[in-house]
């Protein structure tokens, strides 16, 4: 894949940072943008119609909910030979959808999956990518410096699939994290917590504290469901709502309904034995 032509749709903070590391990378960089229409850091500013014209690989970087959209957009001017690219953050099922109607249109369809914060990591971010086209994708992003573009598979939908799981960790942990410095702060406390918390993750490997997590949770469902009440209730006594407290709350309740500890007397020698009983077990 020779293309030395992107085009990028959207030029947020994602698309700034990938088309200023592509443009000193010696790729001839454009962009359209529904709110910005200047030219930005010398990445001159197309209408849609011309920059897919012009382009040869188009990078979109746009809001999640706009993704099927834009691509009904685009796919008014693409032809056969173009790349359309779609690095937004949705389920596999509209990259699928995306896919579909780009590829009416004779282009090639490559769906990326940002995993890494481009705010913290830029171009360095960790992206996979997947679909029919994706590997030479990614070889061509390496090449313009986007030095972790990773191919995934040849199937769309399996990148966005690693992507909207790992969510479940990173989104939940950002929310646990606010939820319980805010009621620190509420208590006098917030300070305390935070360097304990810091202090314990940097000390610890995180593999060995997951895996500690994992393993203990069927023999101590019991008694952290318990504790979670009462995290629940001294929550409540500070007005607080405690959404991810009560979340906890739930999963607990739902590992002794479904019977682990009764399936783990003892903790099981493997994490993923508590992993494999649970996928068994719960239903939609």
């Amino acid at each position: 894949m020779e293309a030395r032509k992107i085009g990028f749709i959207g030029l947020g903070e994602v698309g700034r940072t990938f088309a200023r590391a592509m443009n000193e990378n010696g790729a001839e960089v454009y962009y359209f943008d529904v709110v910005r229409k200047n030219s930005h850091e010398g990445i001159p500013f197309l209408p849609m119609e011309e920059l897919v014209q012009r382009c040869d690989v188009l990078l979109v970087t746009v809001v999640s909910q706009a993704a099927v959209e834009v691509a009904r957009e685009a796919c008014r001017h693409l032809k056969p030979g173009k790349l359309y690219a779609d690095l937004n953050s949705t389920s596999g099922s509209v990259k699928r959808e995306v896919a579909k109607i780009i590829e009416a249109s004779g282009a090639d369809f490559v769906e990326g999956a940002i995993l890494s914060a481009v705010g913290e990591t830029g171009a360095k971010a960790s992206i996979l990518v997947s679909g029919k086209k994706a590997e030479a994708f990614a070889r061509l992003m390496n090449e313009l410096g986007l030095v972790h573009v990773r191919y995934f598979s040849p199937r769309v939908g399996d990148a966005s699939t690693v992507k909207m799981v790992r969510s479940i960790f990173s989104k939940g942990m950002e929310c646990l994290l606010i939820e319980m410095l805010v009621a620190g702060k509420r208590a006098g406390v917030s300070d305390d917590l935070w360097k304990e918390i810091v202090q314990f993750m940097t000390e610890h490997p995180f593999e060995r504290v997951a895996e500690n997590w994992i393993r203990t949770h069927p023999v101590a469902c019991e008694r952290r469901y318990h504790e979670m009440i009462q995290v629940v209730e001294t929550v409540w006594e500070m007005g607080l709502e405690p959404i991810m407290a009560k979340a906890a709350v739930d999963f607990f309740k739902r590992s002794l309904a479904v019977g682990l500890p009764q399936a783990f007397p003892e903790k099981p020698a493997r994490s993923w034995e508590v992993v494999d009983r649970l996928g068994k077990e719960l239903k939609p």
